[in-house]
């Protein structure tokens, strides 16, 4: 079993074993761990789930929740416009 290498504090970010970034944004009781998502989802962790997680104390990423969704938004529209027929270039010599 993972073991968490720190105690939950408000306002602390940190970052899983699955790379996501969150901030602890409530602790409800000694047994109820919130937290929110640096993309806005909002989860809650009871102590022995957070003790799974495997987390480690980061910086402020300094960006806001939205501003974040703006970026993955825009990322998401360009991709799509990205076209596999040209990628590798005219293979016809």
């Amino acid at each position: 079993m993972a073991i968490a290498l720190c105690n939950p504090e408000i306002g602390f970010w940190y970052r899983d074993i699955q790379n996501r970034l969150f901030e602890v944004i409530a602790l409800e009781s000694e047994d109820a761990i919130e937290v929110q998502y640096i993309d806005g989802d909002i989860t809650e962790y009871d102590r022995e789930s957070w003790d799974m997680l495997c987390v480690n104390v980061i910086s402020d990423p300094g960006v806001s929740f939205e501003l974040y969704e703006e970026a993955e938004s825009i990322l998401s529209d360009k991709l799509k416009t990205i076209s596999w027929d040209n990628v590798i270039g005219d293979t016809e010599s």
